[in-house]
């Protein structure tokens, strides 16, 4: 028999997790960890299984035999998932992917978008972990169910300004519900704009340098005279677009691309991964000088070498690559000075601009920016409008509120509530992002965090 019990889940946690209170030693006894348990509360049934057991006796008291349950959706999860290495390579649904990775079905009430392949990598992740960084990609939330099917929704189902007219999925009275209430008031950070792109800026590699080569556009020179030409090169990643060259005198052209053949002494201290100088479009030769860590992988941003294992070591690699050429041709001279400075600046674009380019989303008069949001996995606009709307509602003037209830069933994190608050005197809305249970004999309460919009005056 159980005589206590509690269950609860909040937004972000993943799933439902409690403790039950039993009072037969015999019933302890025969439950393992990991065995699976179907709980019923107040005619709700919960599927969980066992995670901890826990015996307390102190020689006089009645001793304490309780049991940890979680949702079944933990073994998806550390310690119990085992952690993967996977590339989707191919463009794909994220709720495919996520579906995917946890080899089940997923109740998904979130946008569906296409990630493009590649984009998608994870390195010592859990089956959970995947799913989530998908769901938040777009602004959503995983959660499980009661009956243990894992769920990906928006994280505001419907938007903060929406709640006014949008129908309560439960109502709350002071008279027949509410046991008790507790509300705090927290400043919060004001958000109604926000960009959202889908790349990474800092992610692109670009660098320019003089052509120094004895048989390169310069023949080996290094200083030049006045109406001369210098021939520079100008090396960007695989994701570097839209290059331009600026300079503060004189004129600059684009030239011809150089196909280079380069030789670099690369060292490999206890790893077995290291960076080109340059991005490669192939690699010619290799010699191991000394050690060798066996065969060498390009990875896909073109600078990145993988050794077939660690260790200390020096690899002669030769590999070929392609730069652009930017002419500066000096003036004649400026104010009569016989020598002068020159000054070039040169920017590219990282990401696929045409695919991923950055979208403003706005409420309101736009006048309290959010940080930039850069995630690679959103390729569509769709996904950067969810995503952009969940910072923004997260922004709005939220405030706290804790309430206790008579026991309510079919109550979930994300769903909206109408509480008629009779004290206060108003009717007022809210998101649930806390839902907790609690069972003592024939007793049966649930508690609730809310977050309750409210004015600016307020």
């Amino acid at each position: 028999m159980i005589l206590a019990a509690n269950i609860s889940h909040a937004e972000g946690d993943t799933w439902w997790s409690g403790n039950l209170e039993l009072d037969n030693p015999a019933s302890f006894q025969q439950i393992l960890v990991n065995d699976p348990i179907s709980l019923e509360l107040g005619g709700e049934t919960f599927a969980m299984i066992v995670d901890n057991k826990t015996l307390e006796r102190n020689g006089v008291g009645r001793p304490r035999f309780s049991v940890a349950v979680v949702s079944p959706t933990a073994r998806f999860a550390s310690p119990r998932a085992t952690p993967m290495e996977r590339i989707w390579t191919s463009p794909v649904q994220a709720r495919d992917a996520a579906e995917e990775a946890v080899g089940e079905t997923i109740q998904w009430d979130l946008l569906d978008w296409l990630i493009p392949g590649g984009r998608l990598a994870v390195h010592n992740a859990t089956p959970m972990d995947v799913v989530k960084t998908i769901a938040e990609a777009a602004g959503g939330v995983v959660e499980t169910l009661p009956g243990g099917t894992l769920r990906v929704r928006h994280r505001f189902p419907v938007t903060v300004p929406g709640w006014a007219t949008a129908t309560p999925d439960h109502i709350l009275t002071d008279t027949a519900d509410n046991l008790s209430c507790r509300e705090s008031h927290i400043l919060r950070l004001k958000v109604n704009r926000v960009l959202v792109r889908g790349y990474l800026p800092q992610s692109g590699f670009l660098a320019m340098e003089l052509d120094a080569r004895p048989d390169g556009l310069n023949r080996g020179r290094n200083n030049f005279e006045l109406n001369d030409t210098a021939h520079m090169l100008v090396y960007s990643g695989p994701d570097v677009s839209n290059l331009a060259a600026e300079a503060s005198t004189g004129l600059l052209q684009h030239g011809q691309n150089q196909v280079l053949h380069l030789t670099q002494d690369v060292v490999f201290s206890a790893t077995n991964t290291q960076t080109l100088d340059k991005p490669a479009d192939s690699i010619d030769s290799i010699i191991w000088v000394g050690n060798d860590l066996g065969a060498l992988t390009l990875e896909s941003d073109r600078r990145t070498i993988t050794a077939s294992r660690s260790g200390i070591a020096i690899a002669r690699i030769t590999y070929t690559t392609t730069a652009q050429t930017w002419n500066l041709t000096s003036p004649g001279g400026i104010h009569g000075l016989e020598e002068i400075p020159v000054f070039v600046r040169l920017t590219g674009q990282s990401g696929n601009q045409t695919q991923d380019g950055e979208i403003v989303c706005q409420r309101g008069q736009g006048d309290h920016p959010g940080e930039d949001i850069s995630d690679p996995l959103l390729a569509t606009t769709q996904a950067k409008l969810s995503r952009g709307r969940a910072e923004i509602d997260a922004g709005e003037a939220l405030q706290e509120i804790s309430i206790t209830c008579i026991h309510r069933p079919g109550i979930l994190p994300g769903h909206l509530v109408e509480v008629h608050d009779a004290l206060m005197g108003q009717t007022w809305r809210g998101k649930i992002t806390s839902v907790s249970h609690a069972a003592e004999g024939p007793k049966l309460t649930t508690a609730l965090e809310i977050l309750r919009h409210v004015s600016a005056a307020s």
